[in-house]
């Protein structure tokens, strides 16, 4: 008989931590004024902005270890866990994808497209690198005898990603790829979060995680985290120091994307506020509670503030409604509201498919399948 382990709450407060930042900043990014974009503050708080998908796949990788070392002989097998966390993931690149139709039509898309919109729809965004990045680790478990080899082959491909980065992104993929492929290797083509580097974020999660359950365990997580904060901490006085060698073994290359300086500055604050969570554990009542649930919905949440503050092909967003004109009271007015709607959303969702089941499945089922047929069936 299977015991039930409790969920590890600090997790879900990092989770839903990490929807909270994503939402504000694509909100505030959406609609503040131009001229507000040049201010240092500006570019202090776009700098703070990158550090949220880093944040946000390292938590997907982490909660990813914690879920499959429990299971690790079942997802060794074609079994069903297996089969629905691949079909899982095989919805995330198709909804990647459709969230960058360049036209809510399927002929018009077959007859109109041109090279940009080409380029615009085969990007990758967050959700294919997450689901890519997490069918190679199935790859990668399927290959690895035992979880200590797996974490072995792991670290090795890590390190190499972040170490070789500089260098891939300086080769244009296309020449030699099909289009469908490169955007995953680098920004050469049109694409926000290719696997080189953010995969390594995603990886560095699965290996925190690993080793956190090791020593949740040996019930040694107090020790865990004060090495965390130190190797987080180390991180980042090592990645300054080497910024400051006077040569380097890299071609020209950008330094806010694929340094590994930059990478070992990111990963160690986000084992800082990793660590920072575990130790806020303890928080209880409705800050808690709306932690939760925006961590348990991140998808469902990503989905619609993405449609509502850059709108889709099927609609116009807030950028597209305000545009890019208010100032930062506003504009933090406008962030706050679509906050508040993601809360009502998800708590809204939750109570349906809880307390009823068959009309909220009936509504979602009904819901996709007209915006596929719709999608199919519109005129040029």
């Amino acid at each position: 008989m299977k015991t039930h382990q409790p969920r590890i709450q600090f997790i879900d407060f990092l989770r839903g931590f990490a929807v909270i930042v994503m939402v504000i900043g694509h909100s505030l990014d959406s609609v503040l004024s131009q001229e507000l974009r040049g201010s240092d503050i500006f570019g202090l708080y776009n700098m703070l902005r990158g550090f949220t998908a880093p944040l946000f796949l390292f938590v997907a990788g982490f909660a990813f270890i914690i879920a499959t070392e429990k299971r690790w002989e079942e997802y060794r097998t074609v079994s069903t866990a297996l089969r629905k966390r691949v079909l899982k993931m095989g919805m995330l690149i198709v909804i990647g994808y459709a969230m960058h139709f360049p036209f809510f039509s399927f002929a018009k898309i077959i007859e109109a497209s041109g090279p940009s919109e080409v380029a615009q729809f085969l990007q990758v965004d967050v959700l294919q690198c997450l689901a890519v990045s997490i069918l190679l680790l199935h790859a990668m478990i399927w290959l690895s005898p035992t979880q200590s080899a797996f974490v072995r082959s792991l670290s090795a491909v890590t390190v190499a990603i972040v170490l070789a980065a500089p260098w891939i992104w300086s080769f244009d993929f296309a020449t030699i790829l099909s289009p469908v492929i490169a955007p995953y290797l680098n920004q050469q083509q049109v694409s926000l979060f290719p696997l080189v580097p953010y995969s390594a974020f995603l990886y560095a999660g699965v290996l925190t995680g690993h080793f956190y359950g090791v020593a949740r365990v040996r019930q040694r997580e107090q020790n865990f985290f004060l090495l965390l904060i130190s190797l987080g901490a180390g991180m980042i006085a090592l990645a300054l120091l080497l910024d400051r060698l006077p040569f380097s073994v890299y071609p020209p290359h950008d330094f806010w994307k694929t340094s590994p300086n930059f990478f070992l500055i990111r990963l160690g604050v986000v084992a800082l506020v990793t660590a920072g969570f575990f130790y806020v554990r303890g928080l209880s009542g409705i800050p808690a509670r709306q932690l939760v649930v925006l961590g348990q919905a991140s998808l469902l949440v990503y989905v619609v503030h993405l449609i509502l503050v850059y709108g889709s092909a099927a609609n116009s967003g807030l950028t597209h409604i305000l545009g890019k004109t208010l100032q930062i009271t506003e504009a933090i007015a406008v962030a706050i509201g679509v906050l508040l709607m993601m809360l009502l959303l998800v708590h809204a969702w939750n109570y349906a498919r809880t307390h009823h089941t068959v009309p909220s499945r009936l509504i979602q089922y009904g819901l996709v399948s007209s915006l596929v047929y719709l999608f199919f069936t519109q005129p040029y």
